[in-house]
């Protein structure tokens, strides 16, 4: 559950690229890791004039159903992104799409797992979620991503509590949260030491989630996790790559990484550490453009991408 994006990339060195970002990260990341008997259904509203550029990437993969995209006579979401350096970049965004309620929703009650993703912060309606937990019996995983961020007159993202951050929470089985979201969410300032950050997560799993991931880019992540009704956190270390280009949809592949060991039965240790290693091999490419290249190298059990702290 999420929106597909027009992205259009302006990175720090190179040239300008579109792409296809929001949930297709997730969508494409998952199809290539999944078994073949493993359906993979994308819920979102779709903009008229992109709906065919998307319909195309998609029919690849066979075990992606098409039957919850929604088209609507409208303009479909689109992002800039401009890169002052590798890690620094500004957002603006074109009006979102509106919010998946318990109609759409409905089409999915079915799963086995349920991956929400705030791409745009308005994606899902709560009270829709709400009803699907209701009625549903499926992991519930969720990106809290940009519900953390407002959106000013001129379409820029900035960082805000959301006054319902505890209500999300309450829904969800896995929660991910970069470092900044943690920070935004728990009102820690941004050099929030790595203690405090576990503290917080350790706070969340009191909230609902029986995990929650606290993405760290490079340093890895702080896996908040409930073991025999005891909470622990372990830190995960990152994982090194050749060159990083682009960290567009590294979240995205973190938690398609994730769901796909997740659904061979994977521990959340062994789920947690393949997510690392499809979000860092995420960062060698501009855009979406590369996932299919990368399938290989994460099927691949001999590759070694661990690094220590």
């Amino acid at each position: 559950m999420g929106t597909f994006i027009r992205d259009r990339i302006t990175p720090w060195q190179g040239a300008e690229t579109q792409s296809i970002g929001g949930m297709f990260f997730t969508v494409s990341y998952l199809a290539n890791l999944v078994e073949p008997s493993v359906e993979i259904f994308p819920l979102a509203f779709v903009g008229a004039d992109f709906k065919a550029d998307l319909l195309h990437e998609l029919r690849i993969y066979p075990n992606v159903s098409l039957l919850g995209l929604f088209a609507l006579p409208r303009e479909n979401t689109q992002v800039h992104l401009t890169y002052a350096s590798a890690r620094e970049r500004e957002e603006v965004t074109t009006d979102p799409m509106p919010p998946l309620g318990r109609e759409e929703l409905t089409c999915a009650l079915d799963a086995d797992v349920a991956i929400v993703n705030l791409i745009t912060g308005c994606d899902v309606q709560l009270q829709a979620l709400a009803g699907f937990r209701e009625s549903s019996g499926a992991l519930l995983y969720l990106d809290f991503h940009s519900h953390a961020l407002g959106i000013d007159p001129a379409g820029q993202r900035y960082y805000r509590q959301p006054p319902d951050w505890r209500e999300w929470l309450a829904l969800t089985d896995v929660l991910q949260l970069n470092a900044m979201e943690a920070c935004t969410l728990s009102g820690f300032s941004e050099e929030a030491p790595l203690e405090a950050l576990q503290e917080f997560g350790l706070s969340i799993l009191e909230l609902g989630p029986s995990v929650c991931h606290i993405t760290l880019e490079e340093r890895g992540s702080l896996l908040c996790h409930k073991t025999d009704d005891q909470a622990q956190v372990t830190r995960i270390p990152g994982v090194s790559v050749p060159l990083v280009l682009d960290r567009i949809g590294c979240g995205d592949a973190f938690q398609a990484g994730y769901i796909a060991k997740y659904l061979q039965g994977a521990s959340v240790l062994e789920a947690t550490q393949f997510a690392h290693k499809t979000a860092g091999l995420n960062c060698t490419f501009v855009g979406s453009s590369g996932i299919r290249d990368m399938r290989h190298l994460l099927l691949d059990d001999t590759a070694d991408f661990s690094k220590d702290e």
